[in-house]
């Protein structure tokens, strides 16, 4: 019996401005249309590779529960991106199910009115904004092309549309100490526009990062993160992976088919996916439509089983896993338990390596 995949994720690479913090593949079009033309066609080779595998490991497609075109700037695509891929599932049979979660990324400054309304025309009910930060200073520290006039602009045009959309958020950002950066008060103006859903990353960096200096230390960035979990629950959020923050009902569907060890499939350059049940994880290469893979052991698998569920809502079994290690994290309120599920609390998700680390001394993992 063939093995359905029912998620799908498409790697857009074009931005406006290569941000000096973002380590995602991307890249800035000299010449759009020649660029563009060269994407598509990349995209169609990755998906006659793609075929080859799914073959291979007795893969079909399924009606998709989710999408989600990620990048770089999706929504630069415009009404050609949209044509495309209507025309690209089309032809390869690829339907959508009538419930699908279907996600385009936007950026503030990187998208109009007509190019939305053309991918809502094929599917598109759920937008992730890429905000980051409602404070000027901090927007130029981040070397954000947009400003934060466009940043309100965009959320003035999701609100009035009354559009499904969830924001990014970014904390320990440079000077945040010094500039005195209010990120309750930034969420708070953004809680206006009704966002249904909230990403809020901690700035990871290299030490060649050109503000490396400039961070703050892990006190404040522990406080702040703390702060704002306790500020987004206290509004209706529920925080239900490490990152991410959720009305009821309104979780990342997409994402959470990852945190679940569920297959996965992706196209364009650098993206990853998965297969499941063979346990095998792809990632393509950035200019062929070739990829680098890795089966991954029972003990590698269980052990990212292990690692996902604990940093999301779907937590671990206390039934399967009754050892007194879990019972002294409750005690220490970085654990709950709901009905023999043990989940992490805001607390625990902030310790999370330290918490696995325990696991591996234990021979839990």
């Amino acid at each position: 019996m063939m093995k359905p995949i029912e998620s799908l994720y498409l790697h857009f690479p074009f931005c406006k401005h290569l941000c000096n913090y973002c380590d995602f593949y991307k890249k800035v079009a000299i010449d759009r249309a020649s660029e563009l033309n060269t994407y598509h066609q990349l995209l169609i080779q990755n998906f006659d590779e793609h075929q080859k595998l799914m073959n291979l490991y007795g893969y079909s497609w399924g009606k998709l529960k989710t999408l989600y075109i990620g990048g770089g700037t999706p929504s630069l695509w415009g009404e050609a991106g949209s044509e495309f891929l209507d025309q690209f599932l089309r032809q390869r049979k690829i339907e959508l199910d009538p419930h699908c979660e279907f996600t385009l990324e936007v950026n503030p400054g990187g998208w109009t009115e007509e190019s939305l309304a053309s991918f809502k025309k094929i599917g598109v009910n759920r937008f992730s904004l890429g905000i980051q930060s409602l404070n000027a200073e901090m927007i130029k520290k981040l070397d954000r092309v947009h400003s934060v006039d466009e940043a309100y602009q965009t959320l003035e045009y999701f609100k009035k549309t009354r559009a499904n959309f969830s924001m990014d958020f970014m904390l320990g950002l440079p000077n945040s100490k010094e500039f005195k950066r209010d990120v309750i008060g930034e969420l708070e103006e953004a809680i206006k526009y009704n966002p249904s859903h909230f990403s809020v990353y901690i700035l990871t960096v290299k030490d060649n990062y050109t503000h490396f200096k400039s961070l703050p230390n892990e006190e404040w960035i522990e406080k702040e993160y703390l702060d704002v979990a306790n500020f987004l629950r206290s509004k209706g959020y529920l925080h239900y992976e490490v990152s991410n923050f959720a009305l009821p009902q309104k979780e990342s569907v997409h994402n959470l088919r990852y945190w679940q060890s569920h297959t996965v499939a992706a196209l364009g350059p650098s993206a990853t996916g998965f297969l499941a049940e063979e346990k095998f994880r792809y990632k393509w290469k950035t200019l062929s439509a070739e990829y680098d893979s890795e089966v991954l052991t029972n003990e590698q698998y269980q052990l990212e089983k292990m690692y996902m569920a604990l940093r999301s809502s779907v937590g671990i079994n206390l039934n399967e896993y009754p050892h007194p290690v879990f019972r002294s994290w409750i005690e220490k309120g970085l654990a709950i338990e709901v009905n023999q599920q043990l989940l992490l609390t805001s607390r625990g998700f902030l310790l999370l390596d330290s918490l696995l680390d325990e696991l591996f001394l234990l021979k839990l993992i």
